[in-house]
């Protein structure tokens, strides 16, 4: 379908979160000017693209330094950020009773990387009741949690707040110290776990899911390299930081509590962003796991960023049939190369952008160089972790980080087509074939 390049779907999508981090700039900066720490235009902008682009990085204490009608609108533009604005477009057109058209839905089910209007309305109910039913079951858990510590609007509060900002992998937390007071339980980080993973699935994987297992057929393709990645992630994570850390960051706990303050390290650096561990105190070792752990992300169509683990599986698969000299299967399905070509060129042009970041922040800032990787890094990631020097970044500085969120949510390459490139199509010229050696 030609349809979905002619309408450039990117250029509004980028146009889309763009309008909504500038709303919601406008409004942080408005409702706080009143509080006991007004924040300056620049923070709310920092601030806003932060909640929209469901990253988590703060040069505020959300919880402390933001009014509480602020903390509301962090909290809608997590929800929306997290859904994606061309959702939010669509739900809202459906509620007001107007007529979702071929663009809508193609604007639609585009931010999902589909380019086909089929079912696009049926797919939108799905979601929004899928996700509004699992944070609000999600929260009476929380609630039980937080109600040992906090008055019972509070603790309501609190519950709702850390449902959403998980199942959207955003990573802010309204709990002063964020999740690090809770590294001794089991409830709250499990529930936090279960809410990353299944925001992070994205939701065309778990409309598959419950699809297959009502006809009882086998997974497509797309499903399959989805969970097999995810589950391989999360295991070598969780390894590799217990035996990077085990006398390191995660010690004073009992050996079942290094386990699970691992796993849960190694779920939520997938985009994510809590900690129930002080970042700074993970070994060299541990911090560069969570750098390649922030790198991949989560999958697509979901409320998290990364290059995203279909992008590694199909690099990883696409390595290893050459290396056999066959095609690509997965779940007896090949796969075409130009999938894999807009892998490589998804992995090259994140990666550079992330250097440049780099390269920017080193000459900006005073910070180590481990430092400033590892912020830039989660900011491209859309994570939110952080070594501890947000809140003291400069202002170029800041601009930086903004910028490396808004590419890492939006897409570097759904900016690039929507931004600067011309029509893909445009070019039918052909040209006769070279062997360049490679290796």
């Amino acid at each position: 379908m030609k349809t979905y390049s002619s309408l450039r779907i990117e250029k509004t999508i980028t146009l889309g979160f763009l309008s909504l981090i500038a709303a919601g700039t406008l409004l942080l900066w408005a409702l706080n000017s009143g509080h006991g720490k007004p924040l300056s235009l620049l923070d709310a902008l920092f601030t806003s693209t932060s909640a929209v682009c469901v990253t988590g990085l703060v040069v505020v204490d959300t919880g402390k330094d933001l009014a509480p009608a602020s903390q509301w609108v962090v909290l809608l533009l997590i929800q929306l950020g997290g859904l994606g604005v061309m959702t939010a477009a669509t739900a809202i057109m459906v509620l007001l009773g107007r007529r979702v058209g071929i663009r809508q839905r193609l604007l639609f089910t585009g931010g999902f990387g589909v380019d086909t209007p089929s079912g696009a309305v049926k797919l939108l109910f799905r979601m929004l009741r899928f996700t509004l039913t699992v944070e609000a079951a999600a929260s009476l858990p929380l609630l039980i949690v937080f109600l040992r510590s906090f008055p019972p609007g509070e603790a309501l509060f609190h519950a709702v707040f850390h449902s959403v900002s998980a199942f959207c992998n955003a990573g802010f937390s309204t709990v002063l110290g964020g999740l690090e007071g809770y590294s001794g339980q089991f409830l709250l980080p499990g529930v936090i776990m279960a809410l990353i993973v299944t925001g992070g699935l994205g939701f065309l994987v778990i409309s598959d899911i419950f699809a297959r297992l009502r006809e009882r057929s086998h997974l497509s393709a797309h499903s399959l390299l989805v969970l097999r990645t995810t589950a391989v992630l999360i295991a070598a994570g969780t390894v590799l930081l217990l035996a990077s850390d085990v006398d390191g960051g995660l010690s004073g706990r009992s050996f079942p509590l290094k386990i699970w303050n691992a796993l849960f390290q190694s779920v939520t650096a997938r985009t994510a962003g809590f900690n129930t561990i002080p970042i700074p105190s993970f070994s060299s070792l541990g911090v560069f796991v969570l750098c390649i752990l922030m790198i991949i992300g989560a999958s697509p169509g979901s409320t998290g960023g990364g290059i995203k683990t279909t992008t590694a599986g199909l690099l990883f698969y696409s390595s290893l049939s050459e290396i056999r000299g066959r095609s690509m299967i997965i779940g007896n399905r090949r796969i075409p190369d130009g999938n894999v070509r807009r892998a490589l060129a998804v992995t090259v042009l994140y990666v550079l952008t992330v250097l440049l970041g780099i390269i920017f922040l080193s000459l900006i800032e005073p910070f180590p160089f481990v430092t400033l990787a590892f912020e830039a890094i989660s900011a491209m990631g859309t994570v939110g972790l952080s070594l501890g020097v947000t809140p003291s970044l400069s202002a170029p500085g800041k601009v930086i980080i903004i910028l490396l969120m808004f590419w890492g949510r939006v897409g570097i390459l759904t900016f690039m087509y929507g931004m600067i490139s011309r029509d893909r199509e445009a070019s039918k010229i052909t040209f006769p074939e070279t062997n360049i050696p490679v290796g």
